[in-house]
This record gives structure tokens, C-alpha cells and sequence, in this order.
């Protein structure tokens, strides 16, 4: 694989978060994110981070996921900070694919 192509099988895409809204019923503080995804519109996903208010998430970049309708916001597991979200380096354009 080309380190400029997409990575394969996968629909990894940044998305910007939009909206935040707190999730009812989860275990942890959980939020409804509304996602940015450029010309592919927009989408929901959840997220559980404990350690983030959901203030600090509005206007940051993500990496996440499709699957048909659905997002899934990437992180990384750490063992001394838990869950901490995967985002570019840089600002880019909402909606550009991951490679």
C-alpha cells in the first residue's frame, strides 16, 4: 500500500466536532458528538472520556470511522491517561481521508 492511499478496508476520515450534548444512561460521562465530515455532511457518534469537558471538544479535529450512517471516533488506549482521542497534527480540511 501506498502511503498516500486511504488505508484500505477502512473509511477513516477527520471530522470536526460541531456539537456536544451529554449522553444519558452511560456509565462514565458520555457525549453525543455532532460530526463534521466536509462535503459528506455530517454525522453522530459517542464518546466516553472522563477526563475531557465537553466544552474542550467543540471545534477540535478528529479521526474517526464510517460505517454506512454511523461514526466511530478513534483513541488511543493509554495505560496513565486512558482514552486519548487520535487527531491530525495540524489543522485540515473537514472530511480529508486518513492514510
Amino acid at each position: 500500500m501506498s502511503p498516500s492511499e486511504p488505508i484500505q478496508g477502512l473509511d477513516a476520515l477527520v471530522a470536526r466536532v460541531v456539537e456536544v450534548d451529554d449522553l444519558p444512561g452511560g456509565r462514565a460521562p458520555s457525549y453525543r458528538l455532532t460530526l463534521d465530515l466536509g462535503a459528506r455532511g455530517r454525522r453522530e457518534a459517542t464518546l466516553s472520556l472522563p477526563h475531557v469537558a465537553k466544552e474542550e471538544l467543540v471545534g477540535r479535529q478528529v479521526v474517526c470511522v464510517l460505517s454506512g450512517d454511523e461514526a466511530l471516533v478513534l483513541a488511543a488506549r493509554s495505560h496513565g491517561q486512558g482514552p486519548v482521542l487520535l487527531r491530525p497534527d495540524g489543522d485540515v480540511e473537514d472530511g480529508s481521508p486518513v492514510a
